[in-house]
């Protein structure tokens, strides 16, 4: 029996690379008919620091100050990855209107990224999650690289993990 790819989860870090997955998302969805939803996780980065200091409370003040300022710019934050997310569909693919994302579809959370997309995968009851591998600089390369073998080892549904071209 050949696998059914009807939902495909989009994850990005709005890197080059992950432009190049998406390629590979938009490819797959038009191949097998299939829905495209989009993630972006954002770091929790009172928890980043939390853990790297290894004294949670003295990231109290920052997280309350970053929930705060989520809930105050939370639409602005929406709309400015919706445009990057749209401004790569542009350069991904020449028509936009021919871009497979559903740009009414994209989930934005902040946390652990790696549990933050495999529990959508298993909310969503997707088919196939794409992901790229590495992201543009040092930092985004341990972070997305983290990220991608964290998914590759933790998902429930197979993973398309595009590796870093630049």
């Amino acid at each position: 029996m050949l696998p059914e790819v009807k939902k495909i989860l989009y994850a990005t870090d709005l890197s080059d690379n992950a432009k190049i997955a998406m390629g590979w998302a938009m490819s797959l969805a038009n191949h097998y008919d299939a829905t495209i939803t989009t993630i972006h996780v954002m770091p929790d980065m009172a928890e980043e620091m939390s853990l790297s200091m290894g004294y949670a409370a003295a990231t109290d003040f920052v997280s309350k100050a970053l929930k705060e300022y989520e809930k105050e710019r939370g639409d602005e934050l929406r709309n400015t990855i919706i445009e990057r997310i749209k401004s790569a569909c542009s350069e991904v693919h020449d028509d936009v209107s021919e871009c497979r994302l559903d740009l009414n579809n994209v989930v934005i959370k902040m946390g652990n990224p790696v549990k933050e997309i495999v529990s959508l995968v298993d909310e969503g009851d997707f088919d196939l999650v794409v992901i790229g591998r590495r992201g543009r600089g040092i930092i985004d390369d341990v972070l997305l690289g983290s990220v991608a073998r964290g998914v590759v080892q933790k998902c429930s549904k197979p993973v398309l993990a595009i590796p870093y071209s630049g």
